[in-house]
């Protein structure tokens, strides 16, 4: 007879009944104690940074397809820009540019949004890449879009 001490059995830790200590396969429910435990993933916070600055490059591409769409032929002659005979057609393009700079963008924040929350690597991936087409004031836009999808890029292991 074993000691005290000694414990002839434990407990599963799939369906808690009482198994031998040196049963390698739950008998009631099967459990396998020979395969490894799959470790948890470490997630940080490099595709929430990621994603936010894709968010802000996004927001800044709004604004600078919003301008694009304000700017009217009367006011291009006020900022010293002389487009003589040409005024409807460079209205007409800066008309297109913002609705595009408007499109981007929406996508830019639709790819910072599932980078932040760490869903769907690819679409925060072409997110990212059109945010380097997002000029924004200075480029500001197109440099936080290059960091954004950087750090998106490198935590590729962190998303579903």
């Amino acid at each position: 007879m074993a000691s005290t001490d000694e414990r002839t059995d434990r407990m599963c830790v799939s369906c808690g009944r009482s198994i031998a200590m040196d049963a390698n396969v739950c008998q009631h429910c099967g459990h396998d104690f020979r395969a490894p435990v799959p470790a948890e993933k470490k997630k940080t916070a490099i595709p929430i940074i990621g994603g936010a600055m894709l968010i802000v490059a996004g927001i800044l591409g709004l604004f600078m397809g919003g301008v694009l769409l304000a700017i009217d032929f009367d006011d291009l002659d006020q900022w010293g820009v002389d487009v003589a005979g040409v005024g409807d057609i460079v209205e007409d393009i800066l008309t297109v540019c913002g609705a595009i700079f408007i499109i981007i963008s929406l996508i830019v924040i639709l790819g910072g949004f599932f980078g932040a929350t760490r869903k769907h690597w690819g679409i925060a991936i072409v997110g990212g890449v059109l945010g380097l087409f997002v000029i924004g004031p200075m480029l500001v836009g197109s440099l936080l879009a290059l960091i954004g999808l950087i750090l998106i890029a490198v935590s590729r292991k962190e998303f579903e």
